[in-house]
């Protein structure tokens, strides 16, 4: 199996195998790590926060048939200044990035090889839900990678993005000058 390393394979031939969510929250404020188990993780170089029903998700779109698909991430369990906090800036969400990747653990809850990626997207406006004081969430909904097909792939047609990607290439210096509406002199040839 190419899918599986080292540790995974030993792991599959006898020991219990353990699966988790690490999920990456890229806020306007800074970027917040969770994961879907208990307790504290530090992995990766981060800390990422678990309490099992803290973030929840859907399933995670494929595209299929061409369908940029939308994913659901899901806080319950939030207390009343979250929620107020959410609302009263929700560019906190909207547009941000969001990452989710797959994690196998031992039988002692220590990581097992490493991680692989299983969404990227950007998040949308919130939305808010209760049932009485004690309950609380907040569904934010998520746009997959193809859900801005129709952008650009890598930047703009523009001498900015040229020189970002290849500097000192000066090939679209002078394309203001030829957008539609702008004012050109024909040239004098002496």
């Amino acid at each position: 199996m190419g899918f599986f390393d080292a540790p995974q394979l030993a792991l599959a031939q006898g020991l219990s195998v353990f699966y988790g969510e690490l999920i990456e929250v890229g806020f306007t404020s800074g970027t917040a790590y969770y994961w879907d188990g208990f307790g504290d993780l530090a992995a990766y170089g981060h800390t990422y926060l678990g309490q099992a029903n803290v973030v929840a998700r859907s399933e995670i779109p494929f595209g299929v048939d061409d369908e940029a698909g939308q994913l659901t991430l899901t806080m319950s369990g939030v207390d009343e200044a979250i929620v107020a906090k959410v609302r009263a800036s929700e560019a906190e969400f909207y547009g941000r990035p969001i990452a989710i990747w797959g994690q196998f653990f031992d039988e002692a809850l220590a990581l097992s090889g490493a991680r692989f990626h299983l969404f990227s997207g950007t998040m949308d406006v919130p939305t808010y839900g209760g049932v009485g004081p004690g309950s609380r969430s907040i569904v934010v909904p998520c746009e997959g990678e193809w859900a801005d097909r129709n952008g650009a792939a890598f930047e703009f047609f523009t001498n900015g993005s040229q020189q970002a990607r290849y500097p000192g290439d000066l090939g679209l210096e002078y394309v203001y000058r030829y957008t539609p509406g702008a004012k050109r002199l024909w040239p004098e040839f002496v």
